[in-house]
């Protein structure tokens, strides 16, 4: 048997050595080392950098959001600034035109009233050209606030008619003569049209349980219309309503629908009257009358 050792097939090494037999070098294994652990130091290095990039993205976003924010705020601050400046601009230039205007009417009036322009007019032409015109604008404006228009609400004044009658137990022909209702209807000194008329008691006395037997209410023959009156105080709160009144007969017996407390009230009466075979309503009169209870 020989003595000789074995050599390594080729291609394989023994520790330390090649495959020829000889050692390998310890710088290379330095060399190798040091390769692998930079490569590891430039992926830490990546990896951080990498981590920043994105740590400085969402601080920009975060950033970019509060900037937006912060747009939108001053842009709303800035719009209400600029609509709060509009209305005190728009108030400043009414008021400019009211002072204004009174600026004029003063101007006006202090001209009209100075000597220059009183010693320019003969007295006639100024009762003509300036008194005449203020009591006929004072006439107007005391006709126009007697009209049912002001004087009567519209929810009364509008009242619908649904075609109910009073019935015979209640509305009683009238027994006056033709010439006793023209008597009360002046009495009365109703406000409104002249397309129809009516008559009312001007002192209508209620008993405790709010019930009269002089209430009075009448439809002359002469209307050819139906009427339906309604009661009501300063408030516009109904106290008494009739139904439909045919033409020629009177209530006297009625119930006031509220509780009215003792003395004497001053109130109002609207008379609508109704077309009797369409039930359109043709015109409201309304006269003052009062209300005595426990009197």
């Amino acid at each position: 048997m020989s003595n000789k050792k074995k050599k390594p097939a080729a291609g394989k090494s023994v520790a330390g050595k090649t495959n020829s037999g000889k050692k390998i070098p310890d710088n290379k294994k330095n060399n190798e080392k040091k390769k692998a652990e930079a490569e590891k130091q430039a992926q830490r290095v990546r990896e951080e950098r990498l981590k920043a990039e994105r740590e400085r993205a969402k601080k920009s976003e975060e950033l970019q959001k509060r900037r937006e924010k912060q747009r939108v705020k001053d842009e709303k601050a800035e719009k209400k600034n600029e609509a709060k400046q509009k209305a005190v601009s728009s108030v400043r230039n009414e008021l400019n035109s009211v002072r204004s205007l009174f600026e004029k009417i003063g101007k006006k009036l202090r001209y009209y009233t100075s000597k220059e322009f009183l010693g320019s007019f003969r007295y006639s032409r100024i009762l003509v050209f300036i008194v005449l015109p203020l009591v006929l604008i004072g006439v107007g404006i005391y006709l126009f606030l007697q009209t049912p228009l002001v004087a009567v609400p519209s929810e009364i004044r509008d009242l619908e008619f649904s075609g109910r009658i009073e019935s015979a137990a209640t509305a009683k022909p009238s027994g006056f003569s033709d010439s006793q209702p023209a008597m009360f209807i002046d009495s009365v000194g109703a406000h409104g049209t002249d397309d129809f008329e009516f008559y009312f008691n001007t002192n209508v006395t209620l008993d405790d349980n709010g019930e009269t037997k002089n209430l009075r209410f009448g439809n002359p023959q002469e209307n050819d219309c139906i009427l339906v009156a309604t009661v009501y105080d300063e408030d516009g709160r109904v106290l008494y309503r009739s139904l439909g009144l045919e033409e020629g007969k009177e209530i006297n017996s009625a119930k006031f629908f509220e509780e009215i407390s003792y003395g004497t009230h001053d109130v109002k009466v609207a008379v609508n009257a109704y077309d009797s075979e369409t039930n359109e309503k043709i015109a409201t009169k309304y006269a003052k009358i009062k209300l005595s209870v426990g009197v």
